[in-house]
């Protein structure tokens, strides 16, 4: 299949972009508690695992079976993604700096564990996630089949859960505590690329390798929408009985995600590379924008409306990370341009 007929996917991320900002920014806070919650703590949290299951997919289909090969594309799939993170790393050096990020607890370790781990901003743990999650499930694609990978990436799901939505079920187990604890003091969270990440990637590989039925897109729309319902269910039953130590990983979000991604790969919309970048752009830039809405707000006296009401403030932040994003597409491009230029000018 062309990497045209993917215009799905395309649209698919930047819905699952703004889902991110959504859980970031809360949009319904100012109307409904419930509601909020609903969109901001359960509909979001299937935003990440799309982009995860689509790395694994576009990845993955590139594979031929040929070592060489395939390690070749793992290796220029991942320096791009590297290259992403370090971008994203010195963009929000300055922002760091401001909010004291250097100060107090700081220390050589705990600034390596958020690069390999949590991230140096909030939202820059997927990246590092994706790197680790990457170079593992390509090692069980490797070595395994299909069903061992399935079973491997299981079960360390299984391991993130308890130490995320399922963590307070471990509390009559002293060992298994003593156990999550050692985990806590190389990362803060396990929806990272060792317990989160693999089984998203493993069945975007599964998609991208394996001749499944075609059903009609009204089924894996129906299946999606089964399983979200059963997500919603299962997180506040979670929530209620006072289970999660965080919110990211849950056992419905597997077939919600991967029910939503076929039913995607199944939408008749054009592909571009442009609006791709965008997307990519609005995950890497949309914390900015929060600033910058809540900095112009506060200077135009337009708090209440901009920050306030919380709907008007995701909006905002929203057509901010857009704009910004537009704008950062369109220098790299020129810059890109230019570099091209001289070379040329060099070669001629």
């Amino acid at each position: 299949m062309a990497r045209s007929n993917y215009g799905g996917l395309d649209w698919l991320k930047f819905i699952a972009a703004l889902l991110v900002v959504a859980n970031h920014t809360s949009p319904l806070k100012s109307f409904s508690a419930t509601a909020d919650f609903l969109v901001s703590n359960l509909l979001t949290r299937i935003a990440v695992p799309i982009f995860f299951m689509t790395a694994g997919f576009l990845l993955f289909r590139r594979l031929t079976g040929d070592p060489s090969t395939d390690r070749m594309a793992l290796r220029s799939y991942l320096l791009k993604i590297l290259k992403l993170y370090t971008i994203a790393i010195v963009l929000y050096l300055p922002l760091n700096l401001y909010m004291g990020y250097f100060h107090d607890s700081w220390s050589p370790y705990s600034f390596l564990k958020d690069i390999v781990f949590d991230g140096t901003f909030y939202h820059l743990w997927y990246l590092p996630a994706l790197l680790i999650g990457l170079i593992l499930t390509f090692m069980m694609y490797r070595i395994m089949s299909f069903k061992a990978m399935l079973a491997s990436a299981g079960f360390l799901y299984i391991i993130g859960l308890l130490g995320d939505s399922y963590y307070g079920i471990m509390h009559n187990s002293k060992g298994l505590n003593q156990i999550y604890e050692g985990m806590f003091t190389g990362f803060d969270y396990t929806r990272n690329g060792l317990f989160y990440a693999p089984v998203y990637l493993f069945l975007g590989a599964w998609a991208s390798k394996k001749n499944t039925p075609a059903r009609p897109g009204i089924v894996n729309a129906s299946l999606f929408a089964i399983s979200l319902g059963l997500m919603f269910a299962e997180g506040m039953l979670l929530h209620s009985a006072d289970i999660p130590r965080h919110d990211s990983m849950y056992v419905f979000a597997l077939p919600a995600t991967y029910y939503l991604f076929r039913w995607a790969l199944q939408w008749k919309v054009p592909a571009s590379r442009r609006f791709r970048e965008w997307r990519t752009w609005v995950y890497i830039l949309h914390p900015l924008a929060i600033v910058l809405v809540r900095g112009a707000a506060r200077a135009t006296h337009l708090k209440r409306l901009f920050i306030t009401n919380s709907l008007l403030h995701f909006i905002a932040v929203c057509v901010f990370s857009i704009g910004i994003s537009v704008v950062s597409v369109w220098l790299l491009s020129v810059i890109r341009k230019r570099r091209l230029w001289r070379i040329s000018n060099a070669i001629g």
